[in-house]
């Protein structure tokens, strides 16, 4: 039988959940930015906006779709800084 306080096995109140009022899925996220889901999902994998992997799903801190918008405002989609390639 295993051992269920085990510290390798954390419970609940040891990674509380985030608050998901502060968090987008990546098809919002998208919407917003004027991308396809697969395009914000490259520049996760490109380290360009942060995420947190949440279950199967990835969420995308509000804050960090703000600040992609700031730092590319100006720019076409098109533009070669954006690194969407």
């Amino acid at each position: 039988m295993m051992n269920l306080r085990n510290p390798l096995f954390p419970s609940p109140a040891t990674n509380p959940m985030p608050d998901l009022a502060e968090f987008m899925t990546t098809k919002e996220a998208a919407e917003e930015l004027g991308f396809t889901v697969t395009s914000v999902r490259h520049l996760i994998y490109k380290k360009k906006i942060e995420s947190v992997k949440f279950g199967r799903s990835l969420l995308i801190p509000k804050k960090a779709v703000k600040e992609y918008l700031e730092k590319t405002k100006g720019m076409s989609k098109n533009d070669p800084r954006r690194s969407l390639k």
